[in-house]
């Protein structure tokens, strides 16, 4: 069966340069690959791409031109996203405010993100396009779908309700502002919007774009983007207005006005900066949609899950001694706390999963083991278990069993071997069945994730100033893209990645090994502040005259500066000798 992967892209500011060098590598590698391989088990196919910030922007174009216009993602220099993250985009650029904008609702021009994100997804719908990517499955000559998913911070945030009897206000009301945009983009050229039964309803590349260019609205950078929301969007059922009717136990949304409404949003990256929890809930989607169709092999499909980010993921612990944290450095410290929990939440969440199904897997070779050796009632555990299921699993016993016959076939192997017999492996299955059930794990896979990475501080020239750095200058940009492209074709060449992939050889990994050339002209990372000060001086200028008061402020810093050094060299005949 083929490989599939799901692909999460990170927040990333200018450095979506160094991501764009990432994609931009992977899915050649795979393009080729697929165009090579021998039979369809020895494919790579890309069904889930979901991302935050100036990931989410990537994310879409990504998944566009891969349905619509492969020729689009080729050429080193002339692709999509090199076009988008490397050329169209600029510190000079973005200064520029249109005479329209508010001036004092964003740092940045907003008007021209919002045209980036029309060229890229709207306008680029208007061409007939070169079709679909390799990556991308054909079913009879059908492209299948590809999903989206992207992060959003909504800032107005969204009420739900829980009943508590007794409770004066009627129950435990929380509001959540973490928020998502889910997108079915299919062969036909047809966009659906996934709403939060995983059903669909149609949308268009306009809505996808609003979502996109919400999801890259850094704080205070860009303005927040107004985007409508309806009941259906959100999980839950809406709050009845009559108490009697309120479960106990149930989860309401709590809606007034409307719907849908608009609502503002900002920077997905906020609250959830790797969206690999959506990514999951896609790939979940995706497979219960195989399932429908194919059966339930789908289930024992491969699947990989490759993180794009310009950020290492190592520990960011630090040595502290309380006694010695001012003021000051306990708000720095809780900012940290609060960035790390946020940054690393979808990780946390997705170990947490992974050691649940570890746990089921040291329970199934316990059992087999036993089983082997006669020491269980094979009768008794059939009884049992089988009784079991038909309460825990009433309407998809058979393809769950199924399944797990499948993903434990060495053990059901073993059991055949002691010569046990098919009455043995049946209760082993139906135990194991009644184990996954009770623990909740019947719709979950490991996550096995390979992540993209890099040393943000000592290899990417765009890291500074938060990550804004790489919008002064194009060469800055050009080289975290090389940078990417890089480092993808080093992680592709690992034996254990090929392994997950099921790849012995990529087409192309002779000419890898001849150093990738830097033609950046960038030769020290991080670029020094001469550097960085003069490709900011005529952006900062042009932003000074747009805004009056920030041109005073400017000069009363440029008069303080001189004035100080007026004092220091020209004052000391003052001081008495």
């Amino acid at each position: 069966m083929a490989t599939r992967l799901a692909i999460t892209i990170a927040g990333a500011v200018s450095l979506g340069s160094y991501e764009a060098g990432v994609l931009y590598e992977l899915l050649r590698a795979i393009r080729t690959h697929n165009q090579r391989a021998e039979d369809e088990s020895a494919k790579i196919y890309i069904d889930v791409i979901t991302g935050a910030s100036a990931g989410g922007m990537t994310a879409g174009i990504v998944a566009q031109r891969l349905m619509y216009d492969a020729e689009s993602l080729e050429g080193e220099f002339g692709n999509a996203l090199y076009e988008a993250w490397v050329e169209n985009i600029s510190l000079l650029k973005l200064v520029q405010l249109g005479w329209k904008e508010k001036k004092w609702h964003s740092l940045f021009s907003s008007d021209l993100i919002d045209s980036i994100g029309r060229q890229m997804l709207v306008d680029s719908m208007k061409n007939s396009g070169s079709g679909p990517h390799a990556a991308i499955e054909q079913i009879d000559g059908v492209p299948q779908p590809i999903r989206v998913g992207l992060a959003l911070t909504n800032l107005n945030g969204v009420d739900y309700t829980i009943p508590i009897v007794g409770n004066p206000d009627d129950g435990f009301n929380y509001t959540t502002s973490v928020d998502q945009a889910a997108f079915k983009a299919t062969g036909d050229k047809k966009l659906f919007k996934i709403t939060d039964d995983k059903n669909t309803r149609p949308a268009d590349w306009q809505d996808m774009c609003e979502a996109a260019v919400g999801s890259g609205a850094f704080p205070a950078a860009f303005r927040p983007k107004a985007i409508e929301r309806g009941i259906e969007d959100y999980e839950a059922e809406r709050l009845p207005a009559e108490k009697q009717f309120r479960l106990q136990g149930a989860t309401y949304l709590d809606w007034t006005g409307e719907s849908p409404k608009p609502f503002a949003f900002s920077d997905g990256g906020v609250l959830q900066n790797q969206p690999l929890g959506i990514a999951k809930n896609l790939v979940d989607a995706a497979t219960q949609e195989r399932v429908k169709s194919s059966g339930a092999g789908a289930y024992a499909e491969n699947r990989m899950y490759v993180f794009v980010a310009p950020h290492s993921v190592k520990s960011s612990a630090e040595n502290l001694a309380a006694g010695k944290i001012t003021i000051l450095q306990i708000l720095k410290e809780l900012a940290h706390v609060y960035f790390r929990q946020a940054t690393f939440h979808d990780w946390i969440v997705a170990e947490g999963v992974n050691q649940r199904i570890r746990s089921l897997d040291t329970l199934a070779a316990h059992l087999a083991e036993m089983i082997s050796r006669e020491l269980v009632d094979v009768g008794a555990l059939l009884k049992a278990a089988g009784d079991l299921n038909v309460a825990l699993m009433p309407y998809d016993e058979a393809e769950r069993l199924a399944r797990l016959r499948e993903q434990y076939s060495a053990e059901c192997q073993k059991i055949m071997n002691s010569g046990a017999g098919p009455n043995a492996v049946k209760a082993f299955i139906n135990a194991l069945g009644t184990l996954e059930a009770t623990a909740q794990l019947q719709d979950y896979d490991k996550m096995k994730i390979v992540a993209v990475t890099a040393n943000a501080q000592t290899e990417l020239a765009g890291a500074g100033i938060s990550s804004f750095v790489g919008f002064f200058k194009k060469s800055f940009r050009e080289h975290d893209y090389w940078i990417g492209r890089k480092k993808t074709r080093t992680y592709l060449q690992r034996d254990d990645v090929k392994a997950i992939l099921g790849v012995k050889k990529w087409p192309e990994e002779d000419s890898w090994r001849t150093d990738l050339p830097n033609t950046s002209g960038v030769e020290k990372v991080p670029p020094n502040f001469l550097a960085v000060a003069s490709a900011a001086l005529i952006p900062g200028v042009i932003a000074a005259f747009i805004r009056p008061a920030l041109l005073a402020i400017v000069a009363l810093i440029i008069a303080a500066g001189f004035g100080l050094w007026e004092l220091l060299h020209h004052g000391c005949h003052l001081l008495p000798h």
